[in-house]
């Protein structure tokens, strides 16, 4: 069996993105979990990564194909998605916040080297924007919400001086929770295992570019002979 290691913020998070690589590559994995602490700040997700990454190239020296998997919630920073985010609006933290999705190749490459023919292990990288609640939510809906969410819940401070001095929106948790429970879900589990199965990786992939760009590197993930 194929060994996954799994760099992501929670362990939900963690079994959906393994159920998108099973998705796509019809290969089972076997889950090896380094969870990326939320809340810890880049530097220290850097460095949780960094190690990640090292414990992958390590094990890739054993006898079972090796393939590695970071996901890092967008949550603001730059991204081509999110073009039309006011940023002066932001928090000024967040408005400094860098682009993530380079540092996140950056501390493959670190280990890895640039040069991906010579990587020992399979790399995948999602930075859904602006978290991987905006993913479930187009996969189940056909019209995109309006206005475009940029936060997770309506009713945070973040969201609320960003709209003022009207009221927020639903944000994206709030939507996906509604999702879920028009599901009949009691568990996120549960929920995101039926968005996988029953999702349209290639609309998804056409209605958002943050999933395109994983779903890219899955792609490139050799394929198994299980059932997709």
């Amino acid at each position: 069996m194929s060994l996954l290691y799994l760099a992501a913020e929670s362990e939900v998070d963690e079994d959906f993105y393994a159920s998108c690589a099973t998705r796509l590559t019809g290969r089972i994995f076997n889950k090896i979990r380094l969870r990326n602490r939320k809340g810890d700040g880049v530097h220290a997700v850097q460095r949780q990564m960094k190690n990640a990454v090292v414990m992958a190239r390590a094990a890739a020296r054993g006898p079972e194909p090796v393939f590695f998997l970071a996901a890092i919630d967008n949550d603001r920073a730059p991204h081509a998605e999110n073009a039309a985010l006011n940023r002066a609006l932001l928090i000024p933290e967040e408005q400094a916040r860098p682009a993530r999705a380079a540092w996140m190749l950056a501390v493959v490459e670190a280990v890895l080297t640039a040069n991906r023919a010579t990587w020992p292990c399979h790399v995948a990288l999602a930075e859904p924007v602006e978290m991987m609640e905006s993913w479930i939510v187009r996969a189940r809906r056909e019209v995109e919400p309006q206005p475009v969410p940029h936060f997770s819940k309506a009713d945070s401070d973040r969201a609320r001086l960003y709209y003022h001095p009207v009221a927020p929106p639903p944000q994206w948790k709030d939507l996906a929770a509604l999702e879920q429970e028009q599901c009949g879900h009691a568990d996120k589990l549960g929920f995101y295992e039926q968005v996988v199965r029953e999702m349209d990786a290639e609309v998804l992939a056409a209605r958002s570019l943050s999933f395109r760009m994983f779903k890219e590197w899955l792609d490139a993930w050799p394929k198994g002979d299980s059932p997709a």
